[in-house]
């Protein structure tokens, strides 16, 4: 079960509140401070592009990203060698992250850290936000009343693209085919196609590290810093890689299928339709094995699952999700 707080926002969105620092032999002269960015990887903010390098998608979609809210926050650190030795900043944010500059907006502060090494902790919470600036005001109630961890909208582009979604849950109404099939289901010209979600994603992640080293140092009358970085692409992923990205192939076709009305925009209801085995897209390219969410029944958790893995320390630096090791390995952005 995870422990939620709510606690106000700083007016320069620095939230400073509540932190623990649980230790008997360390005083101000011998601490340091800990400052924590919140971090989007560059595809937020300027999309995925089609084409035939690794991080590229793959099969012709572009992507851009309208809006990326993300409720992230409850930062936990421990001191390495004794982990009674605890801070935390229990402030969470709902956040737009294609908003955000890409070196990334300074939300957390953790003051009077003991000397020493410390791993680090953060979640994606759907409880107890506080709605940043660059969230609507309309787009942060859903959230709330829906207890979403993101919300997302975008849209795929592709000259000559098609949406072929299962014929067995497809309403075309008056659209006609164009002739074309994915496996046994009819196709439809659909050159955008828009997408417009909230998920709920609830994460833990931690204790983080990057190349193998835990959290970050803390040195006396240091002022160090580290980021939350959200990766944007693991959501156009071929499956739930678990070691070096070298092998992972960007793909966007089976979102464009999942739009079953052919009204141009793919929602959650739709997603929550389908059954990962009625996309033919999802073929053995995909390989759906170290989902966070197990079994996967529809696409909806296909899509939670996904997000429940872009959270990282430091731009690459891995995470446990949940308590469970998932390693991506380096790429490049």
């Amino acid at each position: 079960m995870l422990s939620f707080y709510r606690f106000s926002q700083r007016s320069c969105l620095l939230a400073a509140c509540a932190i623990a620092a649980c230790t008997d032999d360390s005083d101000d002269a011998g601490s340091g401070t800990l400052s924590v960015l919140l971090e989007p990887e560059d595809v937020i903010i300027r999309g995925l592009e089609a084409g035939d390098s690794p991080d590229n998608i793959r099969d012709g979609w572009s992507v851009e990203f309208d809006k990326y809210v993300l409720s992230v926050g409850h930062i936990d650190a421990h001191l390495a060698t004794d982990d009674d030795v605890t801070a935390e900043d229990e402030s969470v944010f709902a956040v737009d992250l294609t908003t955000l500059p890409t070196a990334g907006l300074e939300l957390w502060e953790l003051d009077a850290l003991q000397r020493g090494r410390w791993e680090l902790f953060f979640e994606q919470s759907a409880h107890g936000a506080e709605r940043h600036d660059s969230v609507e005001e309309a787009d942060f109630s859903d959230m709330v009343d829906n207890d979403y961890t993101y919300l997302i909208e975008g849209t795929l582009s592709k000259a000559d693209g098609q949406s072929c979604p299962p014929a067995a849950l497809a309403d075309p109404g008056d659209k006609e085919s164009n002739g074309e099939k994915s496996g046994d289901d009819p196709c439809y010209a659909a050159s955008e196609v828009k997408f417009a979600f909230g998920v709920e994603a609830e994460t833990v992640f931690g204790p983080c590290e990057t190349d193998g080293v835990p959290g970050f140092s803390i040195a006396a009358g240091d002022r160090q810093t580290v980021s939350i970085t959200i990766h944007g692409d693991h959501l156009f992923f071929n499956g739930f890689p678990e070691g070096g990205e070298g092998g992972v192939t960007r793909l966007a076709q089976w979102l464009a299928d999942c739009d079953l009305n052919l009204d141009g925009t793919v929602t959650r209801e739709e997603l929550e339709q389908i059954d990962p085995a009625q996309l033919p897209e999802l073929d053995d390219r995909f390989q759906l094995g170290g989902s966070p969410i197990s079994p996967l029944t529809n696409m909806y958790e296909y899509v939670s699952s996904q997000l429940k893995t872009q959270g990282h320390l430091n731009g690459e630096g891995e995470c446990p999700i949940d308590g469970v090791e998932h390693e991506h390995g380096d790429h490049d952005h």
